[in-house]
């Protein structure tokens, strides 16, 4: 069973630490909570925009399954199927008499 790898891990404490540094700094200044409320506003006034809520929402949620289908790719196999092809007889082996219909039968 091959290493799983925590790629994930460092972005995920990196965003936990910048939204900890900002919720602290919101907490004790009322000028940086003024300031992360109203940017949170701009913020999801933009992307309740029409045009944008629309594309956002089918980009994230291409990513989900995008997702989705690499882990499973990853538990299971890529799925790739091996077809053996097995080639006919030399031509020796072939008696004179036998039509066609009789040669394709043997492959």
């Amino acid at each position: 069973m091959p290493q799983k790898s925590l790629w994930w891990l460092e972005s995920l404490l990196w965003s936990l630490a910048i939204i900890a540094g900002v919720v602290i700094a919101a907490y004790v200044n009322e000028t940086a909570r003024e300031i992360a409320l109203q940017g949170l506003a701009y913020f999801f006034t933009f992307f309740s925009t029409p045009f944008v809520l629309e594309t956002s929402t089918a980009f994230i949620g291409f990513c989900i399954v995008m997702i989705i289908n690499n882990r499973r790719i990853e538990r299971e196999g890529d799925g790739w199927v091996e077809m053996e092809i097995t080639t006919p007889g030399a031509p020796e082996d072939t008696s004179i008499g036998q039509t066609p219909t009789d040669k394709a039968s043997k492959i």
